[in-house]
C-alpha cells in the first residue's frame, strides 16, 4: 500500500493526464471531420495571396491528424512529468497539517496525557480532527487517571491488611504444620511484593516517584545482583554468566537500577532456562547492561505478558530521560538491554566479589 502522499500525487497527475487524452481525441475528431467533410471556398478577395484547395486529400487528412497525435505525444509526457512533481509538492504541503499532529500525539505518554494537540492550519476539516482527538485525550486522561487512582488506593489500603496476617502466622507458627508456615509465608511475601510493585507503578505514573541521579559503578551494582541471584539459579540446576570492564561509571538512580536490575534478573529465573547472560558494555558516552536467557518452551505468551515485574522496569526506565530499556524477542530467547549515560568522570570502586558458579570476566 503506497503512502496517502504518493496516491494523491498520482490521482492529481493522472486526472491532468485524463484531461490532456480527452482533449486531443476531442481535437483529433473535431479536425477529422472538419478536413473531411467541409470544403473551403477559393476565392478570398481580402486576401489574394491565399490558395486553397476545395477539400484535401486522403493522404493529407492523415498528415495532418498524424503529426497533431505526434505532438500530442511530444508534448504530453513532460506535461504528464510536470503534473506527477506539481502533485507530489501540492501532496507534500497539503498533509504538513498531519505530519505536525504526528508528531505531537508521538509525543503523548501516559504522564503527559493532559497534552493536548495544536494547529495553526485554518482548515475547518482539520480543526474538527484536532478538536475530535483533544477530546478523545481528555476522557482517556480521565478514565486513566481514575484507574491510576484506584489502583494506588487499592495497593496502599492492602498494605495493612497483609502486615497484620503475616505477623499472626508468625505468632502461630509453633501452633500449624511447618510445611503450611512456610506456604503461607511465601505466598504472603508474594503478595507483599505485588502489591508493593503495583504501588511504585502508581506513584511513578502519578508523578510522585522522584529521581535522584548520581555516579556509581555499574559493574559493582550488577555484580550485588548476579552474586545474590546465582545462588537461587543453583538451586535450579542453572547458573549466571557475567562479563563486564572493570568499571563502568555510570550517572542514574542508584535505586531505580537496582530495582530494575532485581526485577529483570527475578524476570529471567522465573520464566527462563538455561543459562543468565548478563553482559555490561562500554560503547561511545553509553554504558550498555544486556540481560538475556532462553524461554521456557512450554510457555507460550509474548515478552509483555511476564507480568508485573517487565511494566515496573519500563515505568522506572521512563522517569529517567537518559535511560533508555528496549525488550527483544528472538527465536526462543528473551533479552533486555538497558542504556545508561556514562559518568563524566571515573569513579574508583573495589573489585566486586566474585560468586560461586558465575563467570567474570573484567577484561572486556
Amino acid at each position: 500500500m503506497k503512502s496517502l502522499r504518493w496516491r494523491l500525487a498520482c490521482w492529481f497527475s493522472g486526472g491532468v493526464v485524463l484531461v490532456l487524452v480527452m482533449f486531443v481525441a476531442f481535437t483529433y475528431r473535431y479536425l477529422d471531420a472538419e478536413l473531411r467533410q467541409k470544403h473551403w471556398q477559393r476565392d478570398y478577395p481580402d486576401h489574394p495571396d491565399w490558395t486553397l484547395h476545395g477539400s484535401y486529400s486522403e493522404g493529407e487528412i492523415r498528415d495532418i491528424l498524424d503529426e497533431l497525435i505526434e505532438t500530442s505525444v511530444i508534448y504530453g509526457i513532460p506535461l504528464c512529468l510536470l503534473a506527477l512533481l506539481i502533485g507530489g509538492t501540492l501532496a507534500h504541503k497539503s498533509l504538513k497539517p498531519i505530519t505536525h499532529l504526528n508528531r505531537q500525539l508521538q509525543g503523548i505518554r501516559a504522564p503527559t496525557l493532559s497534552d493536548r494537540l495544536k494547529l495553526s492550519e485554518p482548515d475547518p476539516d482539520f480543526q474538527t480532527l484536532v478538536h475530535h482527538i483533544n477530546d478523545l485525550l481528555g476522557r482517556l486522561e480521565k478514565s486513566f487517571g481514575d484507574m491510576r487512582d484506584y489502583a494506588a488506593v487499592v495497593a496502599h489500603e492492602l498494605r495493612t491488611p497483609l502486615a497484620i496476617l503475616r505477623l499472626k502466622v508468625e505468632q502461630a507458627e509453633n501452633r500449624i504444620a511447618p510445611d503450611l508456615a512456610e506456604e503461607l509465608h511465601s505466598e504472603l511475601h508474594q503478595l507483599t511484593h505485588i502489591v508493593g510493585q503495583s504501588l511504585l507503578i502508581a506513584k511513578a505514573e502519578q508523578g510522585r516517584l522522584a529521581t535522584h541521579a548520581s555516579v556509581f559503578d555499574l559493574t559493582a551494582t550488577v555484580q550485588e545482583s548476579v552474586t545474590d541471584f546465582s545462588l537461587l539459579a543453583e538451586e535450579q540446576g542453572r547458573s549466571v554468566s557475567f562479563r563486564a570492564p572493570a568499571t563502568a561509571p555510570v550517572r542514574a538512580d542508584l535505586s531505580h537500577v537496582r530495582q530494575i536490575i532485581h526485577n529483570l534478573l527475578t524476570n529471567a529465573l522465573k520464566h527462563g532456562q538455561g543459562t543468565i547472560r548478563v553482559k555490561v558494555l562500554r560503547l561511545d558516552a553509553r554504558i550498555l547492561l544486556t540481560i538475556s536467557n532462553r524461554i521456557r518452551q512450554r510457555e507460550g505468551p509474548a515478552p509483555d505478558a511476564f507480568g508485573l515485574g517487565l511494566r515496573v522496569v519500563q515505568t522506572l526506565a521512563d522517569l529517567q530521560p537518559d535511560l533508555r530499556c528496549r525488550h527483544r524477542r528472538t527465536a526462543g530467547g528473551y533479552s533486555t538491554r538497558l542504556s545508561l549515560p556514562m559518568a563524566a568522570e571515573g569513579i574508583r570502586t573495589e573489585p566486586a566479589r566474585q560468586a560461586p558458579g558465575v563467570g567474570f570476566d573484567a577484561g572486556i
